[in-house]
């Protein structure tokens, strides 16, 4: 168990561990062409991780909030794969007209065994369904799985690898929980996958910094 102190210095940095993809037309800010979209507005999609789990005072979405000034709308939901990103993507740019989408699925895909080739295609999916409504696209790669789980952190850190690829070939800002969170196992629950309120913290600087 690391020291506290080093726990907190985690938190407070957190916001430097995300991937930047160099010369992304999709990266946002002044130049980006939003169309109808709201650039003040966010849209989360996610499973569990991102819905309110219980036990938790909070959620990533509400913290981010609170870090950037802007209004982001939580359509997380627990249980969900990527191929529920799929179905519910299209849906969420319609109805909100967000200047920006936030991506965190893929761990209830390897949990299943639903395939990483196909989780990281879903992911493909809906960054590009993104981009076509002129909405920015953010995707975090997976946090790490311990305990019970941690016999599926392969699975994780294989998907993570297509995460990366896929965002690099178009052109999408990765927020990269996998190194924002390294080994510190104390920003989890006692399932080892579903991070606590410290945890969310850690989640919501790595897309604050990815943004």
């Amino acid at each position: 168990m690391k020291k506290l102190t080093k726990q907190f210095s985690t938190v407070i940095f957190a916001g430097m561990c995300v991937m930047g993809i160099s010369g992304c037309e999709d990266s946002g800010g002044d130049s980006h062409d939003f169309g109808t979209n709201d650039p003040n507005v966010i849209v989360a999609i996610g499973d569990s991780i991102t819905a309110q789990e219980g036990g938790n005072t909070t959620t990533y979405p509400a913290i981010l909030a609170s870090i950037t000034g802007k209004t982001v709308i939580n359509e997380g939901s627990g249980g969900a794969r990527t191929s529920d990103g799929v179905g519910k993507i299209q849906s969420v740019l319609n109805d909100y007209k967000p200047g920006y989408v936030l991506i965190l699925y893929g761990a209830n895909d390897v949990i299943c065994s639903t395939g990483i080739d196909n989780a990281a295609a879903n992911l493909r999916s809906i960054i590009v369904t993104a981009k076509n409504n002129k909405t920015v696209p953010v995707i975090g790669t997976l946090t790490p799985m311990y305990y019970e789980h941690e016999i599926f952190d392969g699975g994780t850190h294989a998907l993570n690898t297509l995460i990366r690829q896929i965002a690099s070939e178009e052109g999408c800002a990765v927020a990269d929980l996998e190194s924002a969170f390294g080994d510190n196992t104390s920003y989890f629950k006692d399932d080892g996958l579903h991070p606590n309120d410290t945890g969310l913290s850690v989640i919501a600087e790595a897309f604050a910094g990815a943004l």
